[in-house]
């Protein structure tokens, strides 16, 4: 978000940098990375709402809740499915299923980011990174194997 206000400060100076296909793409681009997750989140409660309040109801509106659901859920499925399977990472599908529980909880961060700027526009929640319980053993082995080949030279 703050990137996205940042840049937008100075709409003028953003489009003489980028030009007009730069400055559409980033509008696009970034934007849509702010309005995924309460936009998927505002249409699951909706589903939800609706089924609850109504039941199902098999008319133009279930077929075409049903086609956004798949077009929405499949599309970014497929990618990863595929970009796993490239990489030969074909165990990790099955974690796909939790995409739609990624969303939510992408929308929830993306709530309270905006909470955050509004009330705390100077303050920076920032992740710690490196930090975990787990041992690294690819990395482990990777630099005994370039230690133990630098003096072989």
């Amino acid at each position: 978000m703050q990137t996205f206000i940042v840049h937008n400060s100075h709409p003028r100076e953003l489009l003489r940098d980028l030009g007009w296909k730069g400055f559409a793409s980033f509008q696009v681009y970034v934007g849509s990375m702010i309005l995924s997750g309460p936009l998927h989140t505002l249409f699951v409660a909706s589903v939800i709402a609706t089924t609850l309040l109504q039941g199902l109801i098999f008319d133009v509106w279930f077929a075409l809740t049903c086609l956004i659901t798949l077009i929405g859920y499949g599309g970014p499925a497929a990618l990863v499915v595929a970009g796993l399977r490239r990489l030969g990472r074909s165990d990790l599908i099955a974690i796909q299923l939790l995409l739609p529980v990624y969303w939510v909880l992408h929308s929830i961060a993306g709530m309270r980011a905006l909470h955050e700027l509004l009330t705390r526009p100077y303050f920076w929640a920032k992740t710690l990174h490196g930090e975990t319980r787990m041992a690294r053993l690819g990395l482990a082995r990777r630099t005994r194997a370039v230690s133990s080949s630098i003096g072989k030279d």
